[in-house]
């Protein structure tokens, strides 16, 4: 029986290549500066997220530290955020009991109101056909943002409340409405 040698992926040129790839960013209407290097950025922030050492992801990508850190690393320090926000700085593992408590949607609404108009304007503008001014991904993008961060303001109020009483945000009538004085409890 006669092995055959396992096969060999074409190359692509590099016209090919950036073809390729403005063809899959121009798709969700996403227009990067410099799309030749647009994997190398993302291989040295996929390692930060993972808690990479950045010596290794240096050398991984052949960088020195003001390429890495002036061009690829766009992100917060990870590490730092981790630790002052009190978890071990090398964990992956993140977990807030209060998180999976999901605040009534009543409640959430009553937070930045007007970003429920904002997110049906876009989910209509995006299903209709005739529309010739699609929503820009950081449209949609943003409208996700807020809508997680109301929900998540509400959340982490119940224990920031308990740690500064006396902050004046806690004034606002969302938290002595009915529906969050029952979603404290």
């Amino acid at each position: 029986m006669k092995i055959k040698p396992p096969r060999q992926a074409p190359e692509w040129s590099y016209s090919s290549l950036r073809e390729s790839i403005d063809k899959t960013l121009s798709s969700p209407g996403i227009m990067p500066n410099n799309k030749a290097h647009i994997n190398c950025g993302s291989s040295a922030r996929m390692a930060g997220i993972v808690c990479a050492n950045e010596d290794h992801t240096r050398h991984q990508g052949r960088w020195n530290n003001t390429t890495m850190n002036g061009a690829y690393l766009t992100n917060l320090p990870r590490g730092l955020v981790r630790s002052m926000a009190g978890f071990p700085i090398n964990s992956r593992s993140f977990y807030f009991s209060h998180a999976a408590l999901d605040p009534p949607t009543k409640l959430c609404k009553k937070l930045f109101p007007a970003i429920d108009e904002w997110h049906d304007r876009l989910a209509t503008k995006e299903l209709d056909p005739d529309n010739n001014n699609q929503p820009t991904v950081a449209a949609n993008a943003f409208v996700q943002v807020i809508m997680m961060l109301r929900k998540t303001l509400i959340q982490d109020s119940v224990l920031m409340m308990e740690l500064q009483p006396c902050y004046p945000i806690w004034q606002h009538s969302v938290f002595s409405d009915q529906a969050y004085l029952s979603f404290e409890r």
